[in-house]
C-alpha cells in the first residue's frame, strides 16, 4: 500500500471516530437541558472529587477550589441549564438565556416592551448591517429570518390574549424549538457569529487591543480573526467575541469563571460583559 493510500486509510479512520464520538455527544447531552437546581454543579464536583481521592496534591486541591467555588455559586443562583461542549456552546447559552430573559420578564409590561423592541429592531435591521462587512445577503439571509422568526415567537407569546397558555408551556415551546438538531438553534447560533464578527469588523480600534494581548492570536488582524475563530461553527468563544456580542445587542453578560481557584470563601472572577444597565 502506497504512503497516499495510508494516508487516505487514515483520514477515514479518523473521521470514523470523530463522526461517532459526535453521535455519542448528540445521544447523551442535549443541546440545552433542562433547568437543574444549582445543586447539582455542588454534586458534580464532589463526585469528581470522591473519584479522585488518588489524584496528585494539584489535583485534589484543585478538586477542593471546584467544589468551594460550587457552594459559592449555590449561594447567588438557584439554578442552572448544561450546554452540549460542541465549540458553540457559548453562542448556544447566549441565545437561550436572551429568549428565557425576555419571556421571564413579562411582569413588567412597560421594560419588557421597550427591552425586546430593542433587541428585535437591532436583529431586524441588523442584515443590512452586517452585509457592509463583506456577507453576502442571499447567503446569510435564512440565517436572519430564522433569527427573527424566533423572536416572532416571543413576541406572539408576550402579547397573545390567550389565557389557556401558561408562561411553562411557553417556556416549554421554546426549549423545544431551540433543542431541535439541525435547526433553530444551530441557524440562529451561526447567526449570532456573524453578528459578533460584524461587531468587530465595525470597531477594529476597539477590539484588536484583545488580539495584541493573546499569545495565539496576536499576529492576526479583526478579519482574519473573524473568518478562522469567529464564523466557523464549533470554534470556542473567546473573551473578545464575548464583549462583542454582548455590546452588538447592547446587553449584559456576567460570566462566573471555574478554574479551581478561588477566594477564601470560595469566591470566582467575575466578568461583566456589555451594558452595565442590561
Amino acid at each position: 500500500m502506497s504512503t497516499d493510500e495510508d494516508a487516505q486509510t487514515q483520514d477515514r479512520l479518523t473521521q470514523a471516530q470523530l463522526t461517532a464520538i459526535e453521535n455519542e455527544i448528540k445521544s447523551t447531552q442535549p443541546l440545552t437541558s433542562q433547568l437543574l437546581p444549582i445543586s447539582a454543579l455542588l454534586h458534580q464536583y464532589s463526585s469528581n472529587a470522591a473519584n479522585n481521592d488518588d489524584g496528585t496534591t494539584d489535583e485534589q486541591h484543585q478538586s477542593a477550589g471546584f467544589i468551594q467555588s460550587a457552594q459559592f455559586l449555590s449561594m447567588k443562583y438557584t439554578s442552572l441549564r448544561r450546554v452540549r461542549g460542541d465549540g458553540n456552546c457559548y453562542y448556544r447559552a447566549f441565545l437561550y438565556s436572551l429568549c428565557e430573559h425576555l419571556l421571564l420578564r413579562n411582569n413588567d409590561k412597560t421594560i419588557l416592551s421597550q427591552e425586546f423592541s430593542r433587541i428585535k429592531t437591532t436583529i431586524v435591521d441588523s442584515l443590512k448591517w452586517v452585509c457592509q462587512f463583506g456577507y453576502e445577503e442571499m447567503t446569510i439571509d435564512m440565517f436572519h429570518e430564522e433569527l427573527v422568526e424566533l423572536f416572532d415567537f416571543i413576541e406572539t407569546s408576550l402579547t397573545s390574549a390567550n389565557d389557556k397558555s401558561t408562561p411553562d408551556d411557553t417556556l416549554q415551546q421554546l426549549h423545544a424549538k431551540l433543542n431541535e438538531e439541525n435547526s433553530t438553534s444551530d441557524y440562529c447560533t451561526w447567526y449570532l457569529r456573524v453578528l459578533t464578527a460584524a461587531e468587530m469588523k465595525s470597531n477594529p480600534d476597539r477590539f484588536l487591543p484583545f488580539l495584541l494581548a493573546d499569545d495565539v492570536n496576536m499576529m492576526m488582524d479583526i478579519p482574519t480573526f473573524c473568518s478562522r475563530e469567529v464564523e466557523p461553527m464549533g470554534k470556542e468563544c473567546g473573551m473578545v467575541t464575548v464583549a462583542a456580542l454582548a455590546e452588538c445587542l447592547g446587553v449584559k453578560v456576567v460570566i462566573e469563571y471555574m478554574d479551581g481557584r478561588c477566594g477564601s470563601g470560595g469566591e470566582v472572577v467575575n466578568h461583566v460583559f456589555g451594558c452595565e444597565g442590561g
